[in-house]
């Protein structure tokens, strides 16, 4: 079973991200991402996320955008949680600007845990209150354990 508290490090969680667009927004995440320690090659996750971007966006709807990579750069699934200072726009399939950016990167060859992670957190982010929850959250470390109170 996928679980949050495994995935997400504490350190990759932030609240009241100052991004200008999409491009600079994914570049905050994967620096949300790399915070853990756990990606050896920084630069080339951010190729790969812009070039998995470039393919289809990933705006879920509803302020939520999921963008999600299978790459070698990494060696584990992972995943950063961020909160916007202000909505961007980001493709999503509702037209709506995205505040809320779950970041998801795991090893290539990897696609069921990487789904399963994307489907749970997809599942969570079509519930209004959870999506409020993210967007009250005070801090970082708030923004994290409400992630963790998920699994």
């Amino acid at each position: 079973m996928i679980s949050f508290r495994q995935l997400l490090s504490e350190s990759s969680a932030a609240v009241d991200v100052p991004a200008k667009d999409k491009t600079s927004a994914l570049a905050l995440a994967m620096e949300a991402l790399t915070r853990n320690g756990k990606v050896p090659d920084p630069q080339r996750l951010l190729k790969e996320i812009m070039g998995r971007e470039g393919q289809s966006p990933t705006g879920l709807g509803a302020g939520v955008g999921a963008p999600h990579v299978l790459c070698d750069a990494v060696g584990e699934l992972m995943f950063a949680v961020l909160r916007l200072k202000e909505g961007i726009d980001f493709g999503a399939i509702d037209g709506k600007p995205v505040d809320i950016i779950f970041l998801i990167a795991g090893p290539r060859g990897e696609s069921g845990p990487h789904l399963q992670l994307l489907s749970k957190i997809a599942r969570l982010c079509h519930d209004a209150g959870f999506r409020q929850a993210i967007r009250l959250a005070p801090d970082d470390k708030a923004l994290a354990e409400l992630i963790y109170s998920k699994d």
